[in-house]
């Protein structure tokens, strides 16, 4: 007997992978990634519960993708992020692009390719599971 499995929407993908809900409008797919964020200065903490915005739009190649995603990272979580994006998962495809921005003890961190949509998702929910541990 053949067994056949549901073919997975990419919105159910991304959905899965990043563990967060998907916005679909069109052919731009919206997946708002909330983390808690504790900021430390003296000795004061400040809590924060952030929304990382990560978009995949359709490019009509093959499956291809625009993915960007801006990631708030603190100081410390920079190099353990940026190792298991590099390290982990699929590598990353010869049109990556980012961009860091440090402001106010924070890191912002702007990523951009032009690829599978689950590879992007992939990669960046290992890095974000890296910092979370």
């Amino acid at each position: 007997m053949i067994s056949a499995q549901p073919i997975e929407t990419v919105a159910e993908i991304l959905e899965k992978t990043l563990e967060a809900p998907v916005e679909v409008l069109g052919g731009l797919y919206v997946v708002t990634k909330q983390r808690d964020l504790a900021i430390k200065s003296g000795d004061c903490t400040m809590l924060f519960k952030i929304d990382n915005e990560i978009t995949f739009q359709d490019l009509h190649q093959h499956g291809k993708m625009l993915n960007k995603a801006e990631i708030l990272l603190l100081p410390e979580e920079l190099p353990v992020f940026s190792s298991a994006l590099i390290n982990q998962g699929p590598p990353l495809p010869s049109n990556y692009a980012q961009r860091l921005v440090m402001d106010l003890d924070v890191y912002s961190l702007y990523m951009e390719s032009r690829e599978l949509p689950e590879q992007f998702a992939e990669r960046l929910a290992t890095a974000l599971k890296a910092i979370e541990s």
